[in-house]
């Protein structure tokens, strides 16, 4: 990806450079789409770093405002969650020293294949100071440390977010009662004059005599039989 935050080193006078830089949504996509961040639709204004570079001798010193609307999903729900980011970047830069040419060379001949860009170390008074090549400085990969640093561990569209709603099981479901067959009306009109269960006897009486009417044999109950035995 083309940086865009990129200034010429000997650009950068001691009374310093204004920056003001746009960040477009593609350039954010690119920067934040490894961390699972984005740029919020229809936020690309409010997506700016602006502040100034200065020179102190070799030194560079960044301050600068960065400000995007970023989205990323939601751990519960998977929805987009939206971020309003506004950080600051206050940075010390010094230009990468390396060794004179003769001096890559043996070193280069001394340690076997190992590349000249890579003979250079830091040492432990360097730990913390940033660094440019000498000649650019690019600040992209600074805006976008300084954007993922607003960004939540679990970033939540709520607070509130209930999460992903599974489907209700078959039991939980609500069911629309089956059309009752017209045939056994008399039953229930039989069991609301009793005021409660009827015993089988006494719906198989009332089938009957329905289906008396309607010219239909019945099935008895097999509660006569069994009290004749007895």
């Amino acid at each position: 990806m083309t940086d865009v935050l990129q200034f010429v080193a000997n650009d950068i006078r001691l009374e310093g450079v204004e920056v003001d830089v746009r960040l477009d949504p593609s350039w954010l996509d690119g920067q934040l789409r490894d961390a699972g961040a984005r740029a919020a639709p229809g936020a690309e204004e409010g997506a700016r770093v602006v502040g100034r570079l200065s020179r102190s001798d070799d030194d560079i010193v960044v301050r600068c405002r960065v400000s995007a609307v970023i989205e990323a999903d939601c751990v519960r729900c998977l929805e987009p969650a939206r971020y309003v980011v506004k950080s600051e970047l206050s940075l010390l830069l010094r230009p990468v020293v390396r060794p004179p040419v003769g001096a890559r060379g043996a070193a280069h001949r001394h340690r076997g294949a190992a590349p000249a860009e890579e003979e250079y170390e830091f040492g432990a008074d360097e730990a913390e100071v940033d660094t440019y090549d000498g000649e650019k400085v690019v600040l992209d990969g600074f805006v976008r440390e300084a954007i993922l640093l607003e960004m939540p561990n679990f970033p939540l569209c709520s607070e509130a977010c209930a999460g992903i709603q599974a489907a209700p099981e078959p039991h939980e479901r609500l069911e629309t009662p089956a059309p009752v067959d017209p045939r056994l009306a008399p039953l229930g009109q039989f069991r609301k004059q009793l005021g409660g269960p009827t015993t089988l006897d006494e719906l198989v009486a009332a089938a009957a005599e329905r289906s008396a009417a309607m010219g239909r044999p019945v099935m008895r109950s097999n509660a006569h039989r069994v009290g004749k035995k007895k």
